[in-house]
């Protein structure tokens, strides 16, 4: 009996076997490389994300820093699904030069950026008690003079007898004063220097008042009635009567006190008014419309709260 080999079948299991390893080891390939892919790109998005974590960290600071304070400044914070981490070192015990590093973190990867302060000192950009006329000018404003009286508690003998006997009590020193203020009048100050590393308040002490001696009746102003602070030609601040007859009502800024008829403090932050200045220049304008309607300015200040400021070249990486 004859035996017969089926050669073609044996030729085409071996073919497949072999297509299939090669399919096989193809797609091992392609499955380690896409792995390796997926790492690198894993990494590079961690690392990105590191090193964004540390700019927002050192942003952070420099906010911080912008209103004179290293307060809450270290600590650990999330950023997204990573943390960052800022902490303040002295570097320099004689100057207080401190260095402020700020560590983002995400996955494995951790970036290190830091940078290098120095403590500003505070300063005083004016003080004005009006023991004299100097440091300032009062311009009358166009047109004829009219009949209104400025006058100073300091500077001898007040124009036309003209001083209150009610109101504008309570003041320490000196103080500049007017009564039936002419409109468009203006009281200004002369220009000074502001460090913009600085944040500036602006100090001022008021009041306005009726002279009677009626405390009921000592605040009854009009709406022409009015006193206007500007800092480099923008109000900061703005005070009226209304129709009702009433005391003078803050109108623009984010003071909340009327004017009272005895002196009192009003401050403004003007680094957050005006941003950051290297000078500043006040106008202050009035008006009142009878000879015992009075608007006193005790004295004004403009004084920079020190802080701190960075060094040159003090941004880098570790």
């Amino acid at each position: 009996m004859k035996i017969v080999k089926n050669e073609k079948g044996f030729v085409v299991s071996v073919t497949a076997i072999i297509i299939a390893v090669i399919l096989g080891l193809s797609i091992l390939y392609i499955s380690n490389s896409i792995a390796i892919n997926v790492t690198s790109s894993a990494n590079s998005y961690s690392t990105s994300q590191a090193k964004w974590s540390a700019v927002s960290g050192i942003e952070h600071t420099i906010l911080r820093l912008n209103s004179g304070s290293l307060d809450y400044i270290n600590g650990t914070y999330p950023f997204y699904n990573g943390n960052i981490i800022i902490d303040t070192t002295t570097i320099d015990p004689a100057n207080q030069v401190m260095q402020i590093t700020s560590t983002g973190m995400h996955s494995n990867s951790i970036r290190i950026l830091s940078i290098r302060i120095e403590p500003v000192e505070s300063d005083t950009a004016i003080e004005e008690g009006f023991e004299d006329d100097e440091g300032f000018d009062y311009d009358d404003g166009p047109g004829n003079p009219g009949p209104h009286v400025w006058g100073f508690t300091c500077s001898g003998e007040i124009p036309n007898g003209q001083y209150p006997t009610y109101v504008l009590q309570g003041a320490d020193s000196c103080f500049f004063f007017g009564t039936k203020i002419k409109n468009n009048s203006s009281l200004s100050f002369a220009p000074v220097g502001t460090d913009d590393n600085q944040t500036w308040i602006f100090n001022i002490s008021l009041a306005a008042g009726i002279d009677v001696p009626q405390e009921w009746l000592q605040q009854k102003f009009l709406p022409a009635d009015f006193l206007s602070i500007k800092a480099n030609g923008i109000p900061i601040e703005y005070w009226n009567g209304d129709p009702g007859k009433s005391a003078m009502h803050p109108r623009i800024g984010n003071t909340t006190m009327d004017l009272p008829t005895n002196f009192e403090n009003f401050s403004f932050n003007l680094t957050d008014i005006l941003g950051e200045v290297d000078s500043v220049y006040f106008v202050i304008e009035a008006m009142t419309n009878q000879w015992n309607k009075y608007i006193g300015i005790e004295g004004i200040s403009l004084i920079g709260l020190g802080g701190w400021t960075i060094l040159d070249g003090a941004y880098s990486e570790i």
